[in-house]
């Protein structure tokens, strides 16, 4: 791995210790260079500097504003970690993130304003003093490492030839014994400046954060004794203080939160990412709310925090159900009663409409449409067909509501996208052709719309991958669809759909594949990078999202 620290400015953050026989995978690997991380990959990494060459470290991006690495970065003596203070860093720090080649000009650098150390393993939590946009997050991962796990790391510290190499290195880790707060690790050699870098594990395609790397025995170092053969090291795990985590990296000013429901090859589960943009583990929704036979399709939307999922059985009926800010679930119940038949019924869309919400449903190649109003009492299915016109083919279907009333259906027809408006005085628009703004987009496979303030923001997929973002303004007028090839990457969905939260655009997409990848833009433009989110069970074929407060 590699690393920048002058020999005379190193004080002692990745200082060789002697640790117990019980910290250590039990063999002696062979000391080699881990390989150079290629552009790109691993972007959440971290170069920390500490008092403008004092000495360096390494870390990781958790989220948009906090990192995380080892609080034997700051402190004089690394081996009093735990009398690391809350506050300001006592000497500059700064972190240079997703910057592959240090010599390089991408990534982004920060400074370090705030650290919140943990007492019981050398761990520390730094916030940057502004947010990073298109930089990937590592997220901590749900299970404990075990003895014998084949793991991964990346740091920026010397190799065993190269005293600065200006790099980030990938390393290859075999766990050794797990302790109460920390693990044993051992393979490519941790080596000064690698402190606070990474130990991950890679979950289905997935990279997830299993502990912080805190000091090692060094052999095979540049500057270490050539006697020493050494390479095992300590390293503080993170997946047994996820709620410490997310209580001191969440965001104050923003306690919104994106539910999602996704019908997968095993049933259909519930799961939230917070404000801090942590993803929980996700639930069995038929355990928890009861079983609808041989779920077709889902959607849900929230109001006032509660989650309400609409789910379309086997049988052709709907059913709902519903999340309480609480957690509990209210039953799932037949709405046929409420609604009326409908036959044929293959796709539900919902959105908020403040105080209820609008339900729009596509059976026999119409367009339904009710409503719920604020005491949970629904409208029936009126024909949205008859007003906004006949459409062959029609495969998918999609609604938001923007400031105003106005209650805005998307559909996907004969390759083609279409939006319709049913105004708040009940009238309706007929359908335009959204395709013409979306130039090049090919054939469309899906849609999805999330109203933010007046504007109407919309995600088309295509069959082949040409992904497009555009934003239908309050005055309706459309912008040009640019290309999402960089903020969700190239993959062909075969399900999407999109929600507003806090201001926020959010998009989810289900792959060809089975994986589920999730992307975020800003209210200034600026998207995150793209995301699969993991921990999902069974194969996903259907996403429904949704913002809810709290």
């Amino acid at each position: 791995m590699s690393g920048k620290r002058p020999r005379k400015a190193w004080t002692g953050a990745m200082l060789t210790v002697v640790l117990s026989a019980g910290a250590m995978s039990g063999s002696a690997a062979q000391a080699v260079d881990g390989d150079a991380a290629a552009e790109g990959v691993y972007s959440f990494s971290a170069k920390i500097d500490v008092g403008g060459g004092v000495r360096s470290c390494s870390g990781t991006l958790l989220n948009n504003q906090w990192m995380i690495t080892a609080a034997s970065c700051f402190t004089e003596d690394p081996t009093k970690f735990a009398s690391l203070p809350s506050g300001a860093p006592a000497l500059k720090s700064t972190a240079t993130i997703g910057r592959t080649n240090l010599s390089g000009t991408t990534g982004e650098v920060r400074q370090i304003t705030q650290l919140i150390p943990r007492t019981d393993r050398d761990l520390v939590l730094a916030k940057l003093n502004t947010p990073v946009y298109g930089v990937s997050f590592l997220h901590p991962a749900t299970t404990a490492p075990t003895a014998g796990e084949s793991l991964k790391g990346t740091g920026y510290g010397r190799t065993k030839d190269t005293w600065v190499p200006n790099q980030l290195h990938t390393a290859a880790y075999t766990a050794g014994t797990v302790e109460t707060t920390g693990l044993g690790i051992d393979g490519t050699p941790v080596c000064k400046g690698d402190t606070g870098g990474p130990v991950l594990r890679e979950k289905n395609g997935r990279p997830e954060l299993a502990a912080i790397v805190t000091n090692s025995w060094q052999g095979g170092c540049l500057g270490a004794d050539p006697a020493e053969t050494r390479t095992g090291a300590a390293a503080s795990r993170v997946d047994d203080i996820r709620a410490w985590l997310t209580e001191n990296t969440a965001s104050t000013l923003n306690t919104w939160n994106l539910q999602m429901v996704t019908n997968t090859s095993t049933g259909l589960y519930h799961g939230m990412r917070n404000s801090n943009g942590d993803w929980t583990g996700f639930g069995d929704v038929e355990k928890a709310a009861g079983s609808v036979t041989d779920v077709a399709y889902a959607a849900d939307a929230a109001i006032k925090g509660k989650n309400y999922v609409f789910a379309v059985g086997g049988d052709g009926h709907l059913y709902g159900a519903a999340r309480r800010a609480t957690g509990g679930w209210d039953a799932f119940r037949d709405m046929t009663t409420e609604l009326g038949e409908k036959a044929g019924l293959t796709r539900v869309a919902v959105t908020s409409t403040g105080p209820g919400l609008a339900l729009v449903g596509l059976a026999g190649g119409r367009v339904y449409h009710a409503t719920m109003s604020a005491d949970e009492t629904w409208s029936k299915w009126g024909d949205a067909t008859a007003k906004l016109g006949t459409l062959s083919d029609a495969t998918q279907l999609t609604v938001s509501q923007t400031s105003g009333g106005n209650t805005h259906v998307g559909i996907v027809a004969g390759g083609k996208a279409y939006h319709g408006l049913r105004r708040e005085d009940g009238t309706w628009s007929t359908w335009g052709n959204v395709t013409q703004f979306a130039t090049g987009v090919g054939t469309v496979g899906g849609m999805a719309f999330a109203g933010i303030g007046g504007d109407l923001q919309v995600i088309l997929t295509s069959t082949t991958g040409n992904n497009r973002h555009g934003i239908r303004s309050a005055d309706g007028s459309w912008s040009d669809f640019g290309s999402l090839s960089t903020k969700l990457g190239t993959d062909t969905a075969t399900a999407v759909d999109a929600a507003a939260v806090a201001g926020e655009f959010q998009a989810a997409i289900v792959t060809t594949d089975g994986k589920v990848k999730h992307a975020l833009r800003h209210a200034d433009g600026k998207w995150d990078a793209p995301e699969q989110v993991g921990n999902i069970p069974g194969i996903p074929a259907t996403v429904a999202i949704t913002g809810s407060a709290g």
